[in-house]
């Protein structure tokens, strides 16, 4: 079959944005190979011919990406129905790929979970496959390779993924900020204690990233005995940062199971 676009969006939020950003800063498409659908837009972005019509971009892109929240799908399922596109690509948390195959018609469906800092090329993917072929899996990875790292993850496990990955932005925040309150309790300004956490959040990742050692060896290897990090540790330990951080990926791993099944 002959398709006018290599590449549809249904939807165009900030997630379907930063993927095309992704996807021309990188040439890996032109303006020209994509074509858009939502209802919200006033003008062509970065030059991309668009429509206010789902219909319109699900029979005329080889691909097409379902880029709506979860309860706008629900309303589209006429709009969707039969789709002719030869794959469907979901962004869209907590509706599972055998839906999305039924709803749409479709026999190829690859869902990925993006984070948000896909939207500075920084995030991470997870990527899992219902009846896709060689071909789709491999033009979709290299989609999502143009802005962050893609992880191939059973479906099965995408709860899991939302409470690290998806949601995991926010306790990195979280942590950041506490960082950075304490480094201006101890007198520094908000911009100095600002650069030096976000400086040493980002080499300590990196090293972690590099080192093929577990990290409690890391973590041994700042801590001298009697010195200042075996403070801060010790008192980690003794208020169970720890429990709490895994309690709390656990409670928003099962919230999302929650929300999948609603």
């Amino acid at each position: 079959m002959n398709y006018k676009y290599k590449l549809g969006f249904i939807g165009c939020g900030n997630m379907a944005k930063a993927i095309i950003n992704g996807l021309l800063d990188s040439n890996l498409l032109t303006s020209n190979d994509i074509f858009l659908s939502t209802p919200s837009i006033k003008e062509a972005y970065r030059g991309i011919s668009f429509t206010n019509n789902n219909q319109e971009v699900a029979s005329s892109c080889e691909y097409v990406v379902l880029a709506v929240k979860p309860q706008i799908f629900k309303t589209l399922t006429v709009d969707l129905a039969n789709m002719s596109c030869k794959c469907v690509i979901s962004i869209m948390a907590g509706v599972n790929t055998d839906t999305i195959a039924k709803i749409c018609g479709c026999g190829q469906v690859i869902r990925i979970m993006p984070n948000t800092p896909c939207s500075i090329g920084e995030g991470v993917s997870a990527i899992t496959s219902f009846n896709a072929d060689a071909e789709s899996d491999k033009f979709v990875e290299s989609i999502f390779k143009t802005i962050s790292k893609v992880v191939r993850v059973e479906e099965k496990y995408f709860d899991a993924v939302t409470s690290i990955s998806g949601s995991g932005p926010a306790y990195v925040y979280y942590f950041i900020k506490a960082m950075i309150d304490g480094g201006v309790k101890g007198g520094l300004s908000f911009e100095q204690s600002k650069d030096l956490t976000i400086a040493t959040m980002i080499g300590a990742s990196k090293m972690v990233a590099n080192s093929t050692e577990a990290l409690d060896v890391l973590i041994d290897r700042v801590c001298s005995k009697g010195g200042t990090t075996i403070q801060a540790i010790d008192t980690f330990k003794e208020n169970s940062v720890d429990k709490s951080i895994i309690e709390g990926i656990d409670k928003c791993r099962k919230r999302s199971e929650e929300l999948s099944k609603a």
